[in-house]
């Protein structure tokens, strides 16, 4: 599960769950394209942790495979 470590603006700053780097830093874009879901990100972490972030219409939320 994502660890919340801090806040800023009032939108909490989740961590990778092997390495804590931050989510809103990806470390490379694997890829980015739009959906009729919103915008979907597949990005890997330093630690080579894979996540899929999708920025919905109006809110966003981070997926881990398998999860």
């Amino acid at each position: 599960m994502d660890h919340y470590s801090d806040r800023i603006g009032g939108i909490p700053v989740t961590e990778c769950p092997v390495c804590a780097w931050p989510e809103s830093e990806p470390y490379e874009v694997i890829s980015r394209h739009a959906t009729s879901e919103g915008l979907v990100t597949y990005s890997r972490c330093a630690c080579g942790e894979v996540r899929v972030s999708i920025l919905r219409y109006g809110a966003a939320e981070t997926l881990r495979p398998g999860s």
